[in-house]
């Protein structure tokens, strides 16, 4: 564990606090009573500085980095627009602090990836720059990494339906104003999506398959081929994963189910329980609606989940990395 700057305790940075998953490490810190001496609020966009808001229910402003600077934090939270924080997180080995990027594409090419229930015990003491991967990639390593302690995973087609918070609270009002106007039989407001997205389903307007893919290389097995599709749909949060796997190894629907439960950051569902992606929204794990064994294909099954695109694809991810490298504490949950 090492030892904080200040005598004090642990002093954290969240770069562009504003941004959703930004406001959503902030809350996640409170809620796990993370034992911090302060945090710092930083703006690398030039958007956010000065701007007022909490932490730990008191008031903060918003300060811009390249005036605070870095050096004197243990850990900092990167978030945002890649572009603005490349130049900060190449500043760790000057100032001294551990970076977790989670700006996408991130912009840390030598950093360690990193998810919570796959491969957290591999951080070690000496990483000071660790990426957590793009809020699509997480919860599909999980879910891979658990059917491979069954039988190796042969292959992975995804499609994904992401929801309008990816672009931001921008966003999500957009798609709120283009819902009232199609239903009020006026003009659609199309300043963020470039087309009507309310009601509507079609291939996302960032072809990121590549980058997530090669984010997902290092954490799964190397052999497994592994194909991937975007959509952007009528959602405002929570990811939506439609995932055909084939194992080498002919496996049933009961050995699936088992090794999913025996990670804490999936949930499945007891009873009559039923998940869609609004019940994503706000959980700490990835909801595995249903496992259904294909009827054509040997070795083959579906597996259809959703996971909280903001908390255990990104801000919690991040979080328990941080209380991996400061206090050694590697958790799944």
């Amino acid at each position: 564990m090492p030892r904080p700057k200040h005598e004090s305790g642990y002093r954290l940075g969240i770069v562009n606090p504003l941004t959703l998953v930004g406001n959503e490490i902030n809350t996640i810190l409170r809620e796990r009573a993370f034992p911090f001496a302060k945090v710092a609020l930083l703006d690398a966009s030039g958007q956010s500085a000065g701007a007022l808001t909490q932490v730990d229910a008191e008031p903060v402003v918003v300060a811009p980095v390249a005036q605070e600077g870095l050096d004197d934090l243990d850990l900092v939270f990167f978030c945002g627009p890649p572009e603005t924080n490349r130049e900060w997180i190449e500043r760790h080995g000057e100032d001294g602090f551990v970076a977790i990027d989670l700006s996408q594409p991130t912009t840390a090419e030598a950093g360690k990836p990193a998810i919570a229930g796959v491969n957290l015990e591999q951080v070690e003491r000496d990483d000071k720059v660790l990426v957590s991967p793009h809020p699509i990639a997480i919860p599909i390593a999980l879910i891979l990494h658990q059917i491979g302690t069954v039988s190796p995973v042969e292959l992975c087609t995804a499609t994904v339906v992401q929801p309008a918070s990816e672009f931001e609270q921008a966003g999500v009002e957009e798609l709120a104003q283009q819902t009232i106007s199609v239903l009020n039989i006026s003009s659609v407001p199309r300043s963020v999506f470039d087309r009507q997205l309310a009601f509507n389903l079609y291939p996302a307007l960032e072809h990121s398959e590549e980058i997530i893919v090669s984010q997902l290389r290092p954490l799964i097995d190397r052999r497994t081929q592994l194909a991937m599709l975007v959509t952007q749909g009528t959602i405002f949060h929570s990811h939506t994963f439609s995932l055909f796997v084939k194992t080498r190894e002919q496996t049933d629907q009961a050995q699936i189910l088992t090794a999913l439960k025996a990670n804490p950051a999936l949930a499945l569902p007891e009873g009559d329980q039923q998940f869609g992606t609004i019940d994503a929204a706000g959980k700490n794990e990835v909801l595995i609606a249903e496992v259904r064994m294909d009827p054509a294909i040997r070795g083959g099954f579906w597996v259809w989940a959703v996971c909280d695109n903001l908390r255990r694809s990104s801000a919690l991810n991040a979080v328990l990395i941080a209380e991996k490298v400061l206090f050694g504490a590697g958790a799944a949950n």
